[in-house]
């Protein structure tokens, strides 16, 4: 079994795993005023099984992006914290600090304990400089047209940049353009439903998130 094949299925396996915590936090993580949010609350069948099938989705992607390597910790608890992100975001059009900052705390921390073990401090400097530029290059988009993405997507697509500069600065470009390009795909797909209109506020969280994983497993 190859070192990325591997990396998937731990990943996969480890995020699925952890799918029913992930499911009860996913429906107490938006509530502002949830002091213990961390607890959760029951969900329901239906829930567990779709929070269950996209943990499994992106721990597999994710682990196949690091490979059976020093990242891969890093890489699978990431994909942990983007299934309940992509879940708020797409039930309540918001990216949590709650669960961001944690995102990128964990970026920091298990990737910077990679390069140390992997001897490759090239690869955290050039994840930290794409977080960086990712970051202002949104930063600067929002100012610009601050009806155009959330601050939440701000944040988001700088941790996602962290992760896909620590493979390359060619996965921060492509993983950046598929994001864009799954969101707009699903904009034009509800338009054409008409399950939304032109005023409608379509979450582009999700899309930056598989966009980002499904270019950093390609090998």
């Amino acid at each position: 079994m190859s070192s990325w094949l591997l990396g998937g299925v731990v990943g996969g396996v480890a995020t699925l795993a952890t799918s029913p915590y992930l499911a009860r936090i996913a429906r107490t993580v938006p509530d502002r005023d949830a002091a213990a949010w961390w607890r959760g609350t029951t969900p329901g069948r239906v829930e567990r099984a779709v929070t269950a099938l996209i943990a499994a989705v992106l721990g597999t992607l994710a682990g196949h992006a690091a490979g059976w390597a020093a990242p891969l910790p890093a890489f699978v608890v990431f994909a942990g914290l983007a299934t309940p992100l992509l879940l708020v975001d797409v039930q309540h059009h918001r990216l949590p600090d709650r669960l961001v900052l944690p995102a990128a705390a964990g970026a920091l921390v298990l990737l910077t304990v990679a390069a140390g073990v992997r001897g490759d401090w090239s690869a955290l400097a050039r994840a930290a400089a794409a977080g960086g530029v990712v970051f202002g290059v949104f930063c600067a988009v929002t100012l610009a047209s601050p009806s155009s993405l959330g601050f939440g997507d701000v944040k988001l697509a700088g941790v996602l940049a962290v992760y896909l500069g620590w493979l390359g600065w060619t996965r921060v470009f492509y993983g950046v353009f598929v994001g864009f390009l799954l969101g707009a795909l699903v904009a034009v797909a509800l338009l054409a439903s008409r399950r939304a209109s032109l005023k409608t506020d379509i979450a582009l969280g999700p899309a930056l998130i598989v966009g980002a994983l499904l270019v950093a497993a390609m090998h």
